[in-house]
């Protein structure tokens, strides 16, 4: 017997680029649920932002914040996991990197060398005209736990030098599709899928295939690692490269369009279910 589960980055991929709206895929994700297939979301949002909209979703599965910093576990699977998490209310959670502050202190005097704004630089009414976030949304994606997102506005090169610079402190700057995330070395949503994955495989003996659906840089690493990589077309930017992937898929339509596209392609698939 095989099995599936699923990884879904969001903006872009499950959410529209320019509305958030995922109304196009509502239906090939209520499918997932009547065949008890999960969904993880694997994004840059953080907890607080996935709180509300994963009511909206319906969602109930395990989820990924802040481009693999952290998995969050809802108690109520009473998935089996080797090892002692963190109790974080209705969940349990497993990190993967340092908390903000440390971020945030490490790049305090970086600022007379390149030109960024980080978050914590900005107000929620900055990161509202940036975005286009209602204030809600702004001030719960400001809340942030294990990354600091920065608003870019310098050379690829001076990024490189920022990037060389912040490694010997065992921090990465992952570039999303509108920001640069500063985190852990180790925090990366290949990493965190491949783990998740490990839990699901743990728990009994069927096959598992993994599937990822994502649109940016910051997806490679996860796409690259799964089964069945499945790169969602973008309105705004040219498909992200999955290296030594040519069996990667490229969706017609853009973002949950596409998305749900993609699912029904694999459940329609012999041998999947």
């Amino acid at each position: 017997m095989t099995s599936l589960l699923v990884f879904s980055d969001l903006d872009g991929t499950l959410l529209d680029h320019h509305t958030y709206s995922f109304e196009p895929a509502l239906v090939a994700l209520q499918s997932l649920k009547t065949l008890s297939i999960p969904c993880v979301i694997n994004t840059s949002k953080t907890f607080h932002e996935l709180i509300s909209l994963r009511k909206e979703l319906n969602h109930q599965d395990p989820f990924i914040v802040e481009n693999g910093s952290a998995v969050y576990i809802p108690k109520q699977l009473s998935l089996v996991i080797d090892e002692t998490l963190e109790e974080c209310g209705d969940y349990w959670l497993k990190a993967f990197g340092p908390k903000r502050d440390k971020l945030i202190e490490l790049t305090n005097d970086q600022k007379g060398h390149y030109t960024f704004t980080r978050f914590s630089d900005m107000t929620y009414q900055d990161l509202m005209s940036v975005t286009g976030l209602d204030e809600a949304n702004a001030k719960m994606a400001m809340q942030r736990e294990f990354t600091e997102p920065m608003l870019w506005t310098d050379s690829n090169l001076a990024l490189s030098k920022l990037r060389e610079h912040m490694a010997q402190f065992d921090i990465q700057i992952q570039k999303g599709g509108r920001f640069s995330h500063l985190m852990g070395k180790h925090c990366d949503k290949a990493n965190a899928m491949l783990w998740l994955t490990e839990v699901y495989a743990s728990q009994n003996d069927e096959k598992l295939i993994t599937m990822a659906l994502g649109d940016g840089e910051n997806d490679i690493g996860m796409l690259s690692k799964a089964d069945i990589p499945v790169v969602i077309r973008s309105p705004v930017h040219a498909p992200p490269e999955v290296p030594n992937r040519s069996d990667a898929w490229l969706t017609d339509a853009y973002g949950p369009e596409g998305w749900a596209q993609a699912i029904d392609l694999v459940l329609s698939k012999q041998g999947i279910m």
